[in-house]
């Protein structure tokens, strides 16, 4: 008793102490604390990639703002900049215009900022690597290099000459315009984030395309996007297509309808007639760009028509491409139906040869001539009959027989792994019947012992027929054979 007391005064002793210090220990780290390890913490490369997200999506925002800005700013001020009298809220969109352009370029560089410390973290690039150091700053460079163009208040007056061809006619841009017009190639920067907005852009595909050693980025999402929606990316595409070069083929075209005393209105219709004729591959050649900025334009926009005509095209052949299933289903109905020709030439084979039986019965001379010409019949039959049956062993081809060998192989073997699971079950039920019946012997034993002092102990009943799991493990070894149905032959 002694003892159990010195025992229970330890526990509680124990468990005083493990109290005092929790109390006493504190939080040392959070998930972002700086720790020396070998693996990859999942937790803080998710944060990070969404932090990369968001700030992906206010960058998609800001430059879109900004393009449609632009766009309204364009249309504003072209009568302004004729009559040399510049609004406020010309003014205004232009400041607008340049301040926001500011905040994409700092966007952008943030988002590069984390995208780094993602890497690092998924332990893509070393500790110390920094954004010179790395693959990410020829992107960067670009990037940049697409959002700096943008029309300011500072360049509203500003103008440059050129003279219109086949005119000879003296033409004028400002500066602003030309701005816009390269402002516009800004939509190819929004299609690359609109990417990242995809389900496919997460960081546990991340990991997988880390694992097996594959580039994780926008071209690898737009991949998986034209083969599982390649509908609604296409889509996208042509429309993004008509936006860029539509509008850029009106501010390239639209300076030749004024002059220095007046101007003319402008038909956009035109400029997206010639977009979607070129996107087409089609070029009717009714409307046509004049000016070197238009005709830089339609360039760029030929190898983007192209690109999305080959698009398309891959996307139909993929559609009407028959699936395995199909191509078995189509060679089944092929068969079937040979089958019913080979019946039918059969049928008619049989045919000709009981008359020809019939005539010979007769021993008509005069008909040797008929006589020969079912001979012929026959013969001819009996050919085609013999080309059905080699085109009826061909139907399925090399190709679908070895895939439908390898289909055959997977059923057995996972018939195989049943019948495998049921025997180690089969083997547990004999070992629990024979645990069961040495349990049962004893309990007898000890049952007749004691029969004479009490004899209203009830004793187990037993009961000669074998239940039903006990007949079926039975008789599996003899029809072991029959569940390898699918055994596949030639």
């Amino acid at each position: 008793m002694s003892g159990q007391r010195q025992e229970i005064e330890q526990m509680k002793q124990g468990s005083k102490l493990a109290k005092s210090n929790k109390q006493t220990l504190k939080r040392t780290g959070t998930i972002l604390s700086e720790k020396t390890s070998s693996f990859e913490d999942s937790r803080v490369t998710l944060l990070l990639f969404e932090k990369y997200r968001i700030v992906e999506m206010t960058r998609f925002c800001v430059i879109f703002a900004c393009q449609i800005l632009a766009i309204l700013q364009y249309e504003s001020s072209f009568q302004d900049q004729f009559e040399q009298t510049f609004d406020s809220e010309t003014t205004l969109l232009l400041y607008l215009i340049f301040f926001q352009t500011i905040v994409a370029i700092t966007l952008t560089l943030t988002s590069y900022q984390v995208l780094l410390a993602y890497q690092k973290k998924a332990m893509m690039v070393t500790p110390q690597a920094s954004l010179l150091d790395s693959n990410l700053i020829y992107g960067l460079i670009i990037e940049v290099l697409l959002m700096i163009p943008s029309p300011t208040p500072f360049t509203q007056r500003i103008k440059v000459p050129f003279h219109e061809r086949y005119t000879d006619t003296p033409r004028y841009y400002y500066v602003n315009e030309i701005l816009t017009y390269i402002l516009t190639c800004r939509v190819v920067l929004l299609i690359n984030i609109a990417l990242k907005f995809q389900a496919f852009y997460n960081s546990q595909i991340g990991r997988l395309c880390r694992l097996y050693s594959t580039d994780f980025d926008t071209h690898l999402v737009f991949k998986i996007c034209m083969k599982d929606i390649p509908g609604f990316t296409l889509m996208g595409l042509f429309g993004a297509g008509m936006l860029l070069f539509g509008y850029s083929m009106e501010i390239a075209e639209r300076a030749l309808l004024r002059d220095e005393t007046s101007f003319s209105d402008y038909n956009v219709g035109k400029s997206l007639w010639v977009t979607l004729i070129t996107i087409a591959t089609v070029g009717y050649g009714d409307f046509y760009p004049t000016t070197d900025l238009g005709r830089i334009s339609m360039a760029v926009c030929v190898f983007w028509g192209v690109s999305n005509t080959s698009l398309f095209t891959a996307m139909l052949y993929s559609m009407l491409q028959a699936e395995t299933s199909e191509e078995l289903v189509w060679a089944l109905l092929e068969k079937a139906n040979v089958r019913n020709i080979m019946k039918a030439c059969s049928q008619y084979l049989f045919v000709r040869i009981q008359r020809l039986k019939l005539k010979a019965q007769n021993q008509n001379t005069n008909d040797k001539s008929h006589l020969k010409e079912q001979v012929e019949l026959i013969q001819e039959t009996l050919k085609a009959i013999s080309q059905m049956k080699r085109q009826y062993r061909d139907i399925d081809g090399e190709a679908t027989m070895v895939m439908a060998k390898r289909k055959f192989k997977d059923i057995n073997n996972m018939f195989e792994e049943h019948l495998s699971i049921l025997k180690e079950s089969k083997r547990l039920q004999v070992l629990s019947s024979i645990n069961y019946q040495y349990c049962y012997e004893s309990n007898v034993n000890s049952g007749t012992k004691n029969k004479q002092s009490s004899p209203h102990i009830q004793t187990y009943q037993t009961d000669d027929k074998q239940s039903k799991d006990e007949a079926f493990f039975a008789n599996l070894q003899d029809n072991e054979s029959n569940l390898l149905l699918m055994d596949f032959r030639d």
